[in-house]
């Protein structure tokens, strides 16, 4: 292992590995958006574990050799390889950077090469399946006991809206018309809610009756009236005024136990099982986050026949990376939606789109 090297003026200070991490964040921050530092953080933990183990003090320590065992380190570490393949990715974007500020040697960062994914190991298979929300909503609103709740509130817009955390975070009680049945989705970052994507993320939805019912329930009768510590009054509060994106997770989670609506798939008593206490409801294996509540969303939206871009814009994303990532369905499911275009076309009677025109006119 080489020494730290003592700062001369021209060469560049040898960095603990803590310190190198800690600078790229600091440089790149200002241009990040969303979930890119919490993200980056994450994935250089997992690389300063790595040092730690292979005794990688400083950026002078890193040399292409001992640089390309992290990838071992992480496939041992039983990662999923769209998870490998992301931690290889951002290591490398940290290693280009400290080339070319000049702490270690240019071309160090090939040394880590990413795992190259197919499809289908690039979409996580996290999915609410439509029938599944389906159930839950349906019991939901006929329960005295849950409905209108705020889980349920929250339910309802994730599922028939597919928005993000972030978006359901940001929502401000004046954002929610419940006569026009809208909801407004802005980016206030000035006052701690930036949507993902920032301006490009605004959007205004349309809820149907159903759950706009569901919501306008929630907020007269089970909302906390609370404001958050810029004065706003967020739409789904907490005790504590507006909640943390791990607390909106956690709600899910909670809105999403199995045994609230049915027996126990894991045979468990529900007035025992420790799953079922606020702290430990993401331990229930069935149990839901909110990012799989929006895969689902986005698949029910489409079986319906809502079209790619319509979708992409009801749930902030595009087209490509619903098709990528988002879009998830079943057999029976791809089925159906090909049924109402190919259903009853017969090559004797229809070589021309204007041949469909004619049988309705008539």
């Amino acid at each position: 292992m080489s020494g730290r090297r003592p700062p001369n003026g021209r060469d560049p200070p040898d960095l603990d590995i803590s310190e190198a991490t800690a600078l790229f964040i600091t440089r790149n921050k200002p241009d990040w958006k969303g979930e890119t530092e919490r993200s980056y953080r994450k994935s250089f933990d997992t690389f300063e574990a790595f040092a730690d183990e292979e005794g990688l003090e400083t950026v002078s320590d890193l040399e292409m050799w001992k640089v390309g065992q992290y990838s071992d380190y992480l496939v041992a570490k039983d990662y999923a390889r769209a998870t490998v393949q992301s931690k290889q990715k951002q290591a490398r974007t940290w290693l280009k950077w400290l080339e070319s500020q000049g702490f270690i040697q240019i071309g160090t960062h090939l040394a880590i090469e990413p795992l190259k994914l197919d499809d289908s190991e690039q979409t996580s298979s996290d999915i609410l399946r439509p029938e599944t929300l389906r159930a839950f909503l349906a019991y939901y609103r006929d329960s005295v006991k849950w409905r209108a709740t705020r889980r349920h509130a929250l339910l309802e817009i994730i599922g028939h809206t597919g928005a993000r955390r972030s978006c359901i975070r940001a929502l401000d009680l004046e954002d929610y018309d419940p006569e026009a049945r809208t909801l407004s989705f802005i980016n206030r970052p000035e006052t701690g809610t930036r949507l993902k994507r920032g301006d490009s993320h605004q959007r205004k939805v349309i809820l149907s009756e159903a759950p706009n019912q569901v919501l306008h329930e929630y907020v007269q009768r089970e909302r906390y009236e609370k404001h958050d510590g810029n004065g706003r009054q967020p739409l789904f509060s907490s005790t504590r005024g507006r909640p943390a994106k791990s607390t909106i997770t956690n709600w899910l989670y909670q809105a999403t136990l199995p045994c609230i609506m049915q027996e126990c798939p894991h045979s468990r008593e529900r007035h025992t099982c420790e799953w079922t206490t606020q702290t430990k409801t993401s331990q229930c294996p069935s149990s839901t986050s909110p990012h799989p509540v929006r895969r689902g969303s986005i698949t029910w939206q489409l079986n319906i026949g809502r079209s790619r871009q319509d979708v992409a814009d009801r749930a902030a994303t595009t087209p490509d990376v619903i098709r990528r990532y988002y879009d998830q369905p079943d057999l029976e499911e791809e089925l159906r939606r090909r049924i109402t275009d190919f259903d009853g076309i017969d090559i004797c009677d229809h070589l021309d789109p204007s041949d469909f025109e004619e049988e309705i006119d008539s």
